[in-house]
C-alpha cells in the first residue's frame, strides 16, 4: 500500500522527451502536504490527492502548474486557488535540483502570486517576486 500525502493520479506517458531531465514523468511529488503528479511531457503538475485543508477547493486532477521543463530549468504559469473563485494565473520560473533532504529531486519555482480580496474573488495585487512553490520528489507511480 502506497502512502500518499497529497496527489492526483492521471494516466501518464512515461517516456522522457529528448533533452528533458530523465526520470521525472509519471512521478509523485509532495507540495505542502499534497501529493502531486508531474507530467513532464505535457508540461504540467497536477493534484493527485489534495490535503484535507484544500480538498474543498481543489480536486484530483486540478492543474497547479503548466509550462515548460527544459533541462534543469522550469518556467510557465502557476495558479492560486480560492474556494468559489476561478483559479488565478501567475508567471513562475525556477530550477530542478538535488533534494537537500537526501531523496531524489526538488523543484523550486518563484513568481509574483496574485493576492485576493478577503471578501471576494477580486485580485487586489501581488505578493511580489517572493512567492515560492516547492515540490519534493516522492517516487515513481
Amino acid at each position: 500500500m502506497r502512502l500518499v500525502i497529497l496527489s492526483a493520479c492521471f494516466a501518464l506517458a512515461t517516456a522522457s522527451s529528448p533533452g528533458s531531465a530523465a526520470g521525472l514523468d509519471g512521478s509523485l511529488w509532495d507540495h505542502n502536504g499534497s501529493a502531486m503528479v508531474l507530467e513532464q511531457n505535457a508540461g504540467r503538475i497536477v493534484y493527485d490527492e489534495p490535503k484535507a485543508s484544500i480538498a474543498g477547493t481543489v480536486r484530483r486532477g486540478t492543474v497547479l502548474f503548466e509550462g515548460r521543463f527544459a533541462g534543469k530549468r522550469v518556467s510557465g504559469t502557476a495558479y492560486v486557488f480560492k474556494k468559489g473563485c476561478e483559479p488565478a494565473p501567475y508567471p513562475v520560473s525556477g530550477v530542478i535540483e538535488d533534494n537537500p533532504r537526501g531523496f531524489g529531486s526538488r523543484i523550486v519555482m518563484t513568481g509574483p502570486a496574485p493576492r485576493r480580496d478577503r471578501a471576494s474573488c477580486a485580485i487586489i495585487g501581488t505578493t511580489g517576486a517572493h512567492s515560492r512553490l516547492v515540490f519534493e520528489e516522492m517516487g515513481d507511480i
